[in-house]
């Protein structure tokens, strides 16, 4: 049977979280500033508007399969943690260890910071006077999500679910709105300005890096993969949803469900971004364009709707720092108590109910990379391994479901193994792409990962090991 809330023990974080709940963190997380650029990239590959649909619904398809592992796995495992619980279970304390302290060190930091630092550039453009001031207002950005989720769950929660329910709808209203007015007569793309700022997280890939099939000597296959990668990237954050799975009522009932109706909605907001993006904008255009979602709107609203997106794209990643803060704090709590990391990380707050140590060591390794000049170099060492942990969590999926952890309450991802499959092939496909695309910068970063487990065997010997998470 599943734990319920007054079973959990002292110390532990109580499972107060619903199935709303669930799929706003998952919408969260996923719905950054990706979707402002990807279009391009898509528009570049897609000859026409069916390619275009089926691209973002193969996207789709990839993005909830790997959804779908993680929370068969969540509601196996329903302990606060994710992919460290999985790696612990089915592979042992070191490997654990060194897929949990690169997240803690590197990627999850880093990846906030860079979406941050991202709010911060647009939420000038909407504010004048903070204009130039991006490293400030992703700073306190950072120190407000932090407050909210050391205040309580339930706030953050609420939080969450406010976010998350506000950017997709009006995203979504937009795109509906500028399709509307295009259509019945507003200013054609024509009239719009090319000039303006770029739209992106930092340490994602840049939309006006693809070009039109035909266009600058690349052919169709080089487009559509760059198009594969950058959608790709717009639809990561679903490995994240696990991390909470400690705290989720129903664990196996709610997890799956909610990510998969998630990924839904998400695709098909997507979807009309894209469709937004090829009737408003001829595709050559389209295709070349830095700031692809502001110019459609800009055709079909007029210059003025500029700030409108723009403050679109501060809502979007004020809504996924939010998101990717709440559950990589519980990676941390998680191998605090474990004692893969120091064990005062490991507490709950009596009064607050939360993880607030962990959130806070969260929050200043952040602001460490956010007041760094150079730290997307290092981000993007680790990118390389990002798929080699989806594919080695897709594998544990498979050995959990052989031992057969978690019973008959567990949640099973439909279609018995194609999600896992899913997730290997896509998985060697992006390895090998990116060791062809950047062999020097992959194989450095792999080596980087490698030498976690030496750090393993050091923290082994100096710090004593008992407890359990």
């Amino acid at each position: 049977m599943e734990e319920t809330r007054s079973a959990r023990p002292a110390g532990e974080l109580r499972r107060q979280l619903g199935f709303l709940d669930v799929a706003a963190l998952h919408v969260g997380t996923i719905l950054g500033s990706g979707i402002f650029v990807a279009p391009a990239a898509v528009a570049a590959a897609a000859p026409g508007a069916a390619w275009a649909a089926g691209l973002w619904l193969l996207g789709g398809f990839v993005a909830a399969c790997g959804a779908a592992c993680y929370a068969e796995c969540g509601s196996r495992l329903p302990h606060a943690g994710g992919f460290y619980v999985y790696y612990r279970e089915v592979y042992g304390p070191a490997m654990a260890f060194v897929g949990g302290w690169a997240a803690l060190a590197v990627t999850y930091p880093a990846s906030i910071a860079a979406i941050a630092l991202v709010f911060g550039r647009y939420l000038g453009e909407i504010v004048p006077v903070l204009e130039g001031r991006a490293t400030a207002c992703a700073a306190a950005a950072l120190l407000a999500v932090g407050a909210i989720n050391i205040l309580g769950v339930r706030l953050a929660a609420m939080v969450q679910r406010l976010l998350s329910g506000t950017k997709i709808t009006v995203l979504a209203l937009v795109c509906v709105a500028a399709l509307f007015a295009g259509t019945t007569g507003a200013p054609s793309a024509g009239a719009v300005a090319e000039a303006g700022p770029t739209f992106g997280d930092s340490a994602g890939p840049a939309a006006g890096d693809a070009a039109s099939p035909g266009s600058h000597g690349v052919g169709f296959a080089a487009a559509l993969l760059a198009a594969v990668v950058v959608m790709l990237w717009t639809y990561d954050g679903w490995s994240d949803i696990g991390l909470i799975a400690g705290e989720v009522r129903e664990p196996g009932r709610v997890l799956g469900r909610a990510v998969l109706l998630a990924s839904a909605v998400l695709a098909a907001v997507y979807g009309l971004v894209q469709a937004s993006v090829l009737v408003l904008l001829p595709p050559q255009r389209a295709a070349g364009s830095e700031r692809v979602v502001a110019e459609a709107v800009e055709a079909g609203m007029g210059g003025g709707a500029a700030a409108l997106v723009a403050g679109l794209v501060v809502l979007c990643t004020f809504g996924s720092v939010h998101s990717v803060v709440l559950g990589a704090s519980r990676l941390g709590y998680a191998m605090g108590r474990d004692g893969a990391f120091l064990r005062w990380f490991g507490r709950v707050d009596p009064h607050l109910g939360t993880p607030a140590r962990s959130i806070a060591a969260l929050v200043g390794a952040t602001l460490l990379y956010i007041f760094s000049a150079d730290f997307l170099s290092l981000l993007g060492f680790f990118s390389f391994s990002v798929w080699i942990f989806y594919a080695i969590t897709a594998v544990a999926l498979l050995v959990l479901r052989r031992r057969g952890t978690g019973g008959a309450a567990a949640w099973q991802a439909p279609g018995g193994r194609l999600a896992p499959a899913v997730v290997l092939l896509t998985a060697a496909g992006m390895t090998s792409g990116l060791l062809r695309e950047a062999p020097g910068r992959s194989v450095l970063g792999l080596g980087m990962l490698l030498s976690g487990f030496g750090l393993y065997a050091l923290w082994r010997r100096v710090v004593p090991r008992s407890g359990t998470s």
